[in-house]
């Protein structure tokens, strides 16, 4: 009954006549520049108008992975490709469909191996990523179909992995004036299926509903943040909250992040993260912090069940070209000997999409 309600809903806010959305007209400046009237647009724009890149990257990474009882078990080369796009039924991108292709052989791992090290060379790539996202009024947006996971202020060391997609729908609200918080989020969805990668293999479940989750999400200043939801989850229920402080004068850190959740049934407990960063002339950022996960979640891979110290550096070249390092060291008694206790990677981002603007391709 309850998804049913909800579905109900989702249907009246897309039918909702598109006379309520206010557009606002900039008025023009004096010295702006007023196109010819036979004046004809690029084709780049004429594309734009309809199709949209929204990221195009590609990253390498070496991974070493060493146990508790000192055993390498990953010693390897891998490669991620991230690409998403929308097709945009109108000009103000109201209507929108979103698809997103990536690598990865399961909906919580993002990485191909390369072949060189550990593990069989893999060239699948998948689109686990197609939604149709709707704006009737400028307040509200549906989605619907294959989505990303949403954490808020939390991270994918306490909230869901970067890589996990759900099926099913959400309705996300963004009016602070009249409801204080700057977004609400509401989703139901089918989080299973996770060695098929593909969208279309899940479509299935999308009138299934075994993930719930309410986020609410606000920027109370400048300075300071925080985010707070509930998550149902195959019978287990969470609470995740996050906070995010930025520093205008202290010259060793410019935020600090605090991240926690707690299960609270079945079999309660309770994990945290805590970390900071720093960029220095614009190029590097510095972060590194310590978290505690007290059992396996579905949270990023890099930080599985213990205590870690984690500290990563990235060092920007340009806006297409980044180079990074992480190491995560796990401290204090460790679950088994096959516990990961050391982890460290190498990665090189080219962002191909930054190219594609460059050459005014894109």
């Amino acid at each position: 009954m309850l998804q049913k309600s909800f579905c109900s809903f989702i249907a009246l806010v897309v039918l909702a006549p598109a006379a309520a959305v206010v557009s606002q007209q900039t008025p023009q400046t004096p010295n702006a520049t007023v196109p010819k009237k036979d004046e004809k647009p690029v084709a780049s724009q004429k594309v734009k108008r309809w199709f949209e890149l929204d990221a195009l990257t590609l990253t390498t990474r070496y991974r070493l992975i060493r146990t508790r009882n000192d055993v390498t078990t990953n010693n390897q080369q891998q490669y991620q490709v991230n690409a998403r796009a929308r097709f945009k039924f109108d000009r103000k991108s109201r209507y929108v469909v979103h698809a997103g292709l990536f690598s990865g052989n399961s909906i919580n791992g993002g990485w191909n191996n390369t072949g060189i090290g550990t593990g069989k060379g893999q060239t699948n790539l998948y689109l686990k990523q197609l939604y149709f996202s709707a704006k009737p009024v400028k307040e509200i947006e549906i989605q619907y179909g294959g989505l990303g996971a949403t954490n808020g202020e939390n991270t994918e060391i306490t909230g869901l992995d970067n890589d996990v997609f759900l099926t099913g729908q959400r309705v996300v609200v963004r009016a602070p004036k009249t409801l204080y918080f700057d977004e609400i989020g509401v989703t139901y969805a089918y989080l299973g299926d996770f060695n098929r990668p593909s969208v279309f293999k899940r479509f299935k479940h999308l009138d299934k509903s075994n993930y719930h989750q309410f986020l609410v999400r606000k920027a109370v200043n400048k300075r300071v943040s925080f985010s707070a939801d509930y998550t149902f989850e195959a019978g287990r229920d969470t609470l995740h909250q996050a906070v995010k402080v930025k520093f205008a004068k202290v010259p060793v850190l410019d935020s600090v992040l605090f991240e926690n959740y707690q299960r609270i049934d079945p079999d309660p407990g309770y994990g945290f993260n805590i970390m900071g960063d720093k960029v220095i002339r614009k190029k590097l950022t510095l972060s590194g912090g310590f978290a505690h996960i007290d059992r396996s979640i579905l949270n990023g891979d890099r930080y599985p069940r213990g205590n870690r110290l984690h500290f990563t550096a990235a060092y920007k070249f340009n806006p297409e070209f980044t180079i990074s390092s992480v190491i995560i060291q796990g401290v204090g008694p460790l679950a088994a000997p096959t516990t990961v206790r050391t982890r460290y990677e190498l990665l090189f981002t080219y962002n191909i999409l930054e190219t594609l603007r460059r050459l005014k391709v894109h």
